[in-house]
């Protein structure tokens, strides 16, 4: 693993809005409801042999508060799969938000994102955004978030070195069912429109309790990139099993 530390940083504005993080609670007024903490650590392992010798590891932290002004969360994902002992993927990925809320219903969303994809031909694609979300439904076994916003994205090609950075649009949407106890479905869609580049995001997962804090989770991704570097293929899809302990 060639950068297992440097997605903790989802570059250079991360220290300002860590530390807005840990302000917050200045902001928040006297509740014994609040704040809420929970968070997941996912883990996924693949190893066949014979014709050819295969391994993969995925996993996956996430962390989340949740309060009476203010929400925030970390995510942390990371793949490797080696083939006859060569690395075939290896990926990195934090994001972090804070969400402001105004009511019920509508919120201020402000995201970092940095991937470091070792095979995509980028160093590194980072994103910053700021924008408005609405909780079309907010119901206990269905919510569906819709955000939309400018935001700001800084790429680096692996060959070159050269930065392409641009004014971004960034539209998301995440919906949450729990289509029965135990059993949860999730679906996020983003997009994230340049006039030099587009980013299309898409994570489709079905998690079942087995008991307690630990669930299995079945997760398909898909990426795909309008404008790749030279030898990279636009579309990139990920279908993971994964172990789920939640606190």
């Amino acid at each position: 693993m060639r950068h297992p530390a440097l997605i903790v940083s989802t570059f250079a504005v991360l220290p300002l809005l860590v530390s807005t993080a840990l302000s917050v609670n200045a902001e928040e007024t006297a509740s014994t409801e609040f704040p809420v903490w929970g968070g997941s650590a996912e883990l996924g392992t693949i190893r066949t042999s014979g014709n050819t010798d295969t391994s993969s590891i995925n996993g996956k932290f996430a962390v989340k508060r949740d309060g009476e002004i203010w929400d925030a969360g970390f995510k942390l994902d990371a793949l490797t799969s080696k083939e006859d002992g060569v690395t075939s993927k290896e990926k990195y990925r934090g994001t972090v938000q804070f969400d402001r809320n105004f009511n019920e219903h509508s919120y201020l969303a402000i995201v970092g994102d940095e991937e470091r994809d070792r095979f995509s031909g980028f160093e590194y694609q980072a994103t910053l955004s700021a924008g408005y979300g609405y909780r079309a439904i907010h119901e206990q076994n269905m919510e569906l978030d819709l955000e939309a916003g400018p935001g700001y994205r800084r790429d680096k090609l692996k060959e070159s070195g050269e930065i392409d950075e641009e004014a971004i649009a960034r539209l998301v949407a995440r919906y949450q069912w729990t289509i029965q106890e135990g059993v949860e479905f999730i679906e996020e869609f983003s997009a994230e429109l340049g006039d030099s580049n587009s980013i299309y995001k898409s994570e489709t997962g079905l998690k079942s309790q087995i008991n307690g804090s630990l669930a299995t989770k079945l997760t398909y991704k898909v990426k795909y990139v309008d404008k790749v570097p030279a030898d990279s293929e636009n579309t990139d899809t990920e279908f993971g099993v994964t172990l789920v302990y939640s606190f």
